[in-house]
């Protein structure tokens, strides 16, 4: 009864505990975790030791009892000597047991919490650079618009140019949101609605759709699809994958390069690999295309905000797949996307 009630006063104090606001609200967290782990071992620990204390106690005092050798008043001489070392050792264990347990609890504390910090880092990044891109084309509408509400002289072919202009931001803004919602969307598990594909023919008929847009910049796509394999997946969004990719690669290849695709099979993954002779990725940041909105050179004269390998990566894991890039400044990129084979 009365370590419940401490349990309660403690936890009621842990509770309630204030702290600066400009403290680390982590280290603060792990504080606190660390005291909830250290007042369950507390708890625990004295309950253990009490009773183990008064099971050896009423042992050794009964066998004291029983001695009829000893004298009754130098028999409670012992027992009560006995029971000052006792309750001395007890307090000394139990006193390096809590240090242990305090000490290994707050290490523990920052691998629980590492996880939950890093996660929030990337949500408030990702809400940053979303706010930005956001506000970019809002801003660029509400300029235009007001800068033509105050011309006086706007006539009807002025007017029907800054609507065309204001449409075009709306679904550039438009489908900058929407991909956003998408990338929310597979922030957690996605029920797909799967279906046998055969991932060879896609594949083909995506690199038809493509030659087109690569002829325009003199650009040679070489394919070599020669394995067959069926896998089970969304046909729409798989294809929204290699679409992004395949652009990706014809936006960052020079005229007159070429872009090789090809495929095989390896231990019961099909394995599609798209390769250029672009421009490359540095090293140093090679690790970060897949993060939303970064964009390997800001000054580059292309479209988009950065989201569609964040969005490709997410829906490749969520097929069960990976997706890997390797890059070499002025050599090129190669992506390699596997995924499962279905039985």
């Amino acid at each position: 009864m009365i370590m419940e009630k401490l349990f309660k006063q403690f936890e009621e104090l842990v509770t309630k505990w204030k702290f600066n606001l400009k403290k680390d609200d982590f280290l603060v967290a792990r504080f606190r975790l660390t005291l909830y782990y250290s007042l369950t071992a507390m708890v625990i620990l004295c309950g253990s030791s009490i009773v183990l204390y008064n099971t050896i106690l009423s042992n050794f005092a009964q066998s004291i009892h029983e001695n009829i050798f000893i004298n009754p008043d130098i028999a409670q001489a012992i027992l009560d000597k006995a029971q000052d070392i006792l309750l001395n050792r007890f307090i000394t264990i139990d006193a390096f047991i809590m240090f242990f347990v305090i000490v290994l609890g707050f290490f523990l504390t920052e691998k629980t919490l590492n996880p939950i910090k890093l996660n929030m880092q990337k949500q408030k990044r990702f809400i940053a650079d979303a706010s930005h891109e956001l506000r970019t084309p809002i801003a660029i509408v509400i300029s235009g618009l007001e800068v033509n509400l105050s011309n006086k002289k706007l006539d009807l072919s002025g007017a029907k140019k800054t609507l065309e202009d204001t449409l075009e931001e709306m679904r550039d803004f438009s489908e900058l949101s929407n991909t956003l919602l998408d990338i929310s969307k597979y922030d957690r598990s996605v029920c797909l609605e799967c279906e046998p594909i055969i991932i060879n023919e896609l594949l083909k008929t995506i690199l038809e759709k493509n030659k087109n847009l690569a002829q325009i910049k003199n650009i040679n796509i070489e394919a070599k699809i020669e394995a067959s394999a069926t896998v089970q997946g969304d046909k729409d969004e798989l294809c929204r994958v290699f679409l992004n990719i395949l652009d990706n690669a014809i936006k960052y290849t020079a005229s007159g390069g070429l872009i090789c695709v090809s495929d095989k099979i390896i231990s019961n993954n099909y394995v599609v690999t798209i390769t250029d002779n672009g421009v490359g990725i540095p090293e140093n940041i090679i690790g970060k295309v897949f993060d939303p909105f970064f964009r390997a050179d800001a000054s580059r004269n292309t479209n988009g905000a950065g989201l569609g390998l964040t969005l490709s990566k997410k829906i490749i894991e969520n097929h069960n797949g990976t997706i890997v890039i390797k890059s070499l400044i002025n050599k090129g990129t190669s992506v390699i996307i596997s995924l499962p084979i279905s039985s």
